[in-house]
């Protein structure tokens, strides 16, 4: 999400003149919006500014809410927006103070078994989807994030899975019984109505990047604009797979295969901008803008420049390099595996912080928000804070 920033005149004030106030500078949202963070697959929270690195050190674990698994229903991956903590699990969607861990809300029981997934928050609107776990039966719907107040529920004919929710729409990829085919399917967020479809699945990462998203056919790949549907340009020679995409919008970040090198690809025309020098086989994916993170098969995490792919700076590990990231407060969060402490390194030095002993129950990245950092741990996610 690109940072905006705003120039202010000094206005002489003269006898009969009246100095005009300036607008209030706009802010970054402090969020967690979606799976990735954001649309753009990034894994990085630039409106956190609180955990800075001295401050990550000091982090330790202070409440944890429940997130059991329920039969036929796995927890939906938590997000964090609007002071809100919200979670799915045992078929229902609570939202939860994120400051303080304090349940605000819950959705009613209501006797179903239901699997229940979380698309994102953008602003106070939280959009999810439920499948009955019986039936097949498939709802969008959309919460206020503060009150969980339900704004709307549609029936939808397909299960969408793997979401990406840009420009006011949410798409997702489905199985299209009636022509075998794999589709994706496209919604309007603030009624729930279906704007587009068509057949293909979503190349690589779901990402999108400048309101596009890249779409493989039976043949090609083509960028799509996400809320018309409409192709908008074909991809070039070789595979163009994304991995992510720059917070701004502006690049996607592909690759064909883990040993293949990185290219920039302009998310406006589809244009290469850079071929990455070679890192290596990699893996994993986060970026501020400046740098990317990647791990590598040589035991490493890299951050390589994002604009020429030039290498930074390294960590080595002797084993289990990080595979997963979270960025944000200056400080790149690295996920190795279960039973091993969270790894953390100030990102423009790639200087190393040492992190609380109980990180090592992490079971994945964490999500950084809120002057918090939140991870499952076992059945139940924990809040950690200076």
């Amino acid at each position: 999400m690109k940072r905006r920033y705003l120039v202010v005149a000094a206005i002489c004030a003269t006898a009969g003149q009246v100095a005009v106030p300036a607008p209030a500078a706009a802010t970054t949202p402090d969020s967690w919006g979606q799976v990735a963070a954001h649309a753009t697959g990034d894994y990085y929270n630039a409106g956190e500014t609180r955990l800075t690195p001295a401050v990550a050190a000091k982090l330790k674990p202070r409440w944890n809410v429940p997130l059991a698994t329920a039969k036929c229903a796995e927890p939906a991956v938590p997000l964090v927006g609007a002071n809100r903590l919200i979670t799915a699990a045992s078929y229902r969607i609570s939202g939860y103070d994120a400051t303080t861990g304090a349940l605000a809300w819950r959705t009613p029981a209501t006797g179903k078994k239901t699997s229940i997934s979380l698309a994102a928050i953008v602003g106070t609107r939280l959009v999810a989807q439920s499948r009955d776990c019986r039936s097949g039966t498939t709802f969008l719907t959309a919460h206020d994030v503060t009150t969980g107040k339900l704004l709307y529920t549609k029936r939808i004919p397909e299960t969408m899975y793997g979401f990406v929710v840009d420009r006011g729409i949410v798409l997702g990829g489905v199985w299209d019984a009636a022509i075998s085919k794999y589709g994706i399917r496209a919604y309007r967020i603030a009624d729930g109505s279906r704007v587009w479809a068509r057949q293909g699945s979503i190349a690589g990462e779901t990402v999108a990047a400048g309101g596009r998203v890249l779409v493989v056919g039976d043949e090609s790949a083509t960028a799509v604009d996400v809320t018309t549907g409409k192709a908008v340009w074909p991809a070039g020679a070789g595979c163009f797979t994304p991995i992510g995409a720059s917070p701004d919008g502006a690049t996607f970040y592909m690759r064909c295969d883990p040993d293949g090198r990185i290219r920039s690809v302009s998310a406006a025309t589809g244009a290469v901008l850079k071929t990455f020098p070679s890192h290596g086989a990699t893996f994993g994916f986060a970026t501020d803008g400046e740098r990317i993170y990647l791990h590598t098969f040589n035991r490493e995490l890299i951050a390589v420049d994002a604009h020429d792919g030039h290498r930074v700076w390294t960590a080595t590990f002797t084993e289990d390099a990080p595979i997963m990231f979270a960025v944000a407060g200056g400080v790149v969060y690295g996920w190795r595996d279960n039973g091993h402490r969270l790894a953390a390194f100030e990102t423009r030095t790639g200087r190393p912080i040492a992190l609380d002993a109980s990180t090592k129950g992490l079971q994945g990245a964490p999500m950084v928000a809120n002057g918090r950092l939140y991870g499952r741990t076992g059945s139940t996610l924990t809040a950690y804070a200076p």
